[in-house]
């Protein structure tokens, strides 16, 4: 969970006052990988003067690959340096080493992962918290969703951050997600953000209103829907043996949420969700209960369904 300082005034939120940092930049598909070499030989690489020149990119390049490095949780601050250095997660390693399980993010499944990390608890990427766990308008216009936007900031008490940020970190998230084939009002730059392969917002037929697709999710494999169901589960509430189908289809922060399920598709990820994680988790479903039941009373090894999942291909 990330750790948010509050005001007075202020409620306390399961992300980060963060809605900057991309440079107005989606992340590119080299970026992550880049990013994550770079911090394994130096983990100051982002602040030498040569930065450029390492990731062969742009000044402002460097700073949101820095950005997405940390905002996909593949990356993160090395504690008492002030943010200066960072460092790989351990799922930043597993995940873009050379001899990774993904490098180059070929597979679906890790980009369904990326945004499970960019949108669940603890991100550090507002905007796209509040979009998918918060934003339940059927069909919208950007000025629909900056509006929603920014009236809720203002509720939460962070009266500091302008609508110009609010607004560049709005169009980023429509950049990440929308093709560019589908956005009629798409500026000059063609390389696409990975992300927008998973269909999850698209254009609506009047060519002004976006839509957030919810219903089954053909390419999320059921390892993943695995790992991010154990770790809501962890976070949300780790001590209990149980938690009711209801909780993982409403609940903010649910993978249902996250990533856009109705019923019959989480359904189907949950009668296989024994095998998925081993039996760490079972589906009971009866006239009585509709409820997953986990074996052991201690958190979830989430990352091992990870690995099983990257194993099995």
């Amino acid at each position: 969970m990330v750790s948010v300082q509050l005001a007075e005034n202020e409620v306390q939120v399961p992300f980060a006052k963060s809605f900057a940092g991309h440079e107005t930049f989606a992340f590119r598909h080299a970026w992550l990988k880049k990013g994550v070499d770079s911090l394994s030989r130096d983990r100051e690489s982002f602040q030498r003067e040569d930065a450029i020149v390492t990731l062969g990119v742009g000044k402002n390049m460097v700073r949101s690959i820095r950005h997405w490095c940390l905002a996909t949780r593949v990356a993160e601050e090395e504690p008492g340096t002030r943010a200066r250095r960072l460092r790989p997660t351990d799922l930043g390693n597993r995940l873009l080493k050379d001899a990774g399980w993904d490098p180059y993010l070929e597979d679906e499944g890790t980009l369904w992962l990326l945004h499970w990390n960019l949108t669940s608890a603890g991100t550090r990427a507002a905007t796209w918290y509040w979009t998918f766990n918060r934003f339940h308008e059927y069909a919208f216009t950007r000025p629909a969703m900056l509006d929603a936007l920014t009236r809720f900031i203002q509720t939460i008490g962070w009266q500091d951050v302008s609508e110009s940020t609010v607004k560049r970190d709005v169009d980023c998230l429509i950049h990440t997600y929308l093709s560019r084939r589908d956005d009629v009002t798409n500026g000059e730059d063609p390389i696409e953000c990975p992300l927008t392969g998973l269909d999850l917002l698209v254009q609506e037929p009047d060519g002004d209103r976006l839509r957030l697709r919810t219903g089954p999710k053909p390419t999320l494999p059921s390892g993943v829907f695995t790992y991010a169901l154990s770790e809501f589960w962890n976070m949300k509430c780790c001590e209990r043996q149980t938690l009711e189908l209801r909780q993982i289809i409403g609940s903010e922060g649910s993978p249902a949420q996250v990533f856009r399920l109705d019923e019959d598709s989480v359904l189907s990820y949950l009668d296989s969700v024994s095998d998925t994680s081993g039996g760490a988790m079972v589906f009971e479903d009866t006239t009585q209960v509709r409820r997953v039941v986990k074996r052991d009373e201690q958190p979830l090894a989430s990352i091992a369904f990870l690995e099983a999942y990257y194993a099995s291909r």
